[in-house]
């Protein structure tokens, strides 16, 4: 993971010491990083599964009237996200109370049997299904970012906390693709096998069982360990992910760390019962700043109108005058592999070397301007899937060009930056209970749009892609002004970045060398080098007296 011509060193960790780069750290981060395949897979598959004649067929979807398939169609997309919002909010005392650990691993049981449950040819069981499958989707959302963050090394903590969207992409791609080949599928009767919905359903099975088989060995996060007063079995799983001894001091510094903040939350309040946890975020202005800003990084994340995009962009590109639906699927794949490979780059190179903020500016201005062309191209050409004939026009391919930048600037900006500043900016103690109001907004803006997308695509039609357009630029503004830049601080040196107004933070956005450590460890750190030169002196003044 480490080393002098590898993409993904950043400055800083050229001067992390080469073992902290290991095979125990990669196997956390394969092992928890499958819960981004949940929500990839589902996300991905379930658009293009609705366009299949086999699901129609299966779940009584042929006969119906263009409302009532809108008003279907959006609840089985919608009922997982649903689900999510539950998840997200109960994945907060779980990973407070039982550990990061075993609620990663719990929860990947339960959207297992979500899954399993999605195989059969039931419309009921199916939003039953979805909505468990949803709840581990949610708390997985949650969860997975936070133990990343909690365990990674500061120096690659954006790269390991973003793997998690580099998987729901990836696998995203894959589900595209998935669908475009069953959809392929020409036998006589093929309308009624059920085998063709199946095998894009079941797809995501396997990241599941392969999460639920990996979890029990990596090790709990540290920083819950020391939170919750076991200290010495928090240093001992630093060396151990670290492969660094107690005394080393690497490990010493990031336990000081850990430790200081620890016992400054308990000197403002003290236990862990979330009445404590609700006054530490509202009555500190340095919590309630960090909170509103990942709640409202969350908020324009959504207001982008990527879900539209992912559950319903066959039907988005037979606006824009694709025609048939095997094209469009194969264009969804495409759309895919532009998310997928540019994910690729951001967290191999980016995340860590540029940042968070320089990326999700640019990106945010690149989805917005791709919205705002959709907008104006479908209000002036008109064009929709009734009026599409034989081929894409000329407009419509500079469309596809321009959902393909949309992907493009949403990979590198929106995609991740939201994920990876909530898992890094809270402390502690109030990390799970933040991080889960903030994924419950997520899930609930989530369920909200996608239920609601093929109506208003219906309604609305080119004013969807406008809206989304005038919200995506109003993040741009919110984001240059109140966003700093977290590459290179520690978790826990966000204490003293947010002792400044929120919307001052333009003037602060880059931290100097000082402020990327914790600022009482390292005032501790020079007082203890300048005693350390002190006993030098004096002991080398009584060597010379002595002699």
């Amino acid at each position: 993971m480490a080393g002098g011509t590898s993409i993904w060193v950043s400055n800083e960790a050229k001067t992390d010491p080469k073992a902290i780069f290991n095979l125990r750290l990669l196997y956390l981060l394969i092992a928890v990083s499958w819960g981004g395949a949940f929500y990839g897979f589902d996300t991905g598959n379930i658009g293009g599964i609705l366009t299949l004649p086999s699901f129609e067929n299966a779940f009584g979807l042929s006969n119906l009237t263009a409302t009532e398939m809108d008003n279907r169609k959006g609840t089985i997309a919608s009922m997982l996200a649903a689900g999510g919002s539950v998840g997200a909010l109960l994945a907060a005392p779980t990973s407070d109370y039982i550990g990061r650990k075993w609620s990663v691993f719990g929860w990947g049981l339960i959207f297992v049997v979500g899954a399993a449950m999605q195989m059969v040819a039931d419309y009921k069981v199916l939003l039953g299904g979805r909505f468990v499958a949803g709840m581990g989707v949610g708390a997985s959302s949650m969860l997975t970012p936070q133990f990343l963050a909690e365990n990674s090394p500061k120096s690659v903590r954006g790269s390991m906390t973003a793997t998690y969207n580099l998987m729901i992409v990836f696998c995203l791609m894959l589900a595209f693709f998935i669908n475009y080949g069953v959809s392929k599928w020409s036998f006589p009767g093929v309308e009624f096998d059920n085998s063709q919905w199946r095998t894009a359903m079941g797809i995501q099975l396997i990241p599941g069982a392969l999460m639920c088989m990996m979890v029990p060995f990596v090790p709990e996060t540290p920083r819950w360990l020391i939170n919750h007063g076991k200290k010495e079995k928090g240093l001992a799983n630093i060396c151990k992910l670290r492969k660094l001894p107690a005394d080393h001091e690497y490990v010493q510094t990031e336990y000081r760390e850990i430790e200081a903040q620890v016992r400054h939350e308990q000197e403002c309040f003290v236990g862990h019962n979330y009445w404590v946890v609700l006054k530490d975020i509202f009555t500190s202005r340095n919590n309630f700043q960090r909170f509103f800003l990942a709640a409202m990084l969350f908020l324009f994340h959504k207001f982008t109108g990527t879900d539209s995009l992912n559950y319903y962009a066959p039907e988005i590109f037979a606006m824009i005058g694709v025609s048939g639906n095997s094209t469009t699927l194969l264009d969804t794949g495409i759309y895919g592999v532009v998310k997928t490979v540019t994910s690729l780059f951001y967290v191999a190179y980016l995340v860590d070397r540029v940042g968070r903020r320089v990326p999700l500016l640019v990106g945010a201005t690149m989805q917005a301007t791709a919205m705002l062309y959709l907008a104006l191209y479908l209000r002036f050409a008109g064009v929709t899937e009734d009026s599409s004939t034989g081929g894409t026009p000329a407009g419509g391919i500079v469309g596809l060009v321009f959902i393909y930048i949309y992907a493009f600037g949403w990979s590198f900006g929106h995609s991740v930056a939201c994920y990876v500043v909530a898992a890094e900016i809270f402390p502690t103690r109030i990390r799970s209970f933040c991080m889960s109001i903030c994924f419950f907004i997520n899930w609930i803006v989530d369920f909200g749009i996608t239920r609601a997308t093929p109506n208003m695509i219906t309604e609305m039609g080119w004013g969807v892609f406008l809206l989304y357009a005038m919200l995506t630029y109003l993040g741009v503004v919110f984001i240059f002004l109140c966003l700093p830049e977290m590459k290179g601080r520690s978790i826990e040196s966000m204490d003293n970045l947010f002792d400044r107004p929120l919307w001052m933070m333009w003037r602060h956005a880059y931290p100097t060398e000082e402020e990327k450590i914790r600022s009482d460890v390292r005032d501790e750190a020079v007082m203890g080098k300048l005693q350390d030169d002190d006993d030098a002196k004096r002991n080398h003044v009584e060597h010379v007296e002595t002699a």
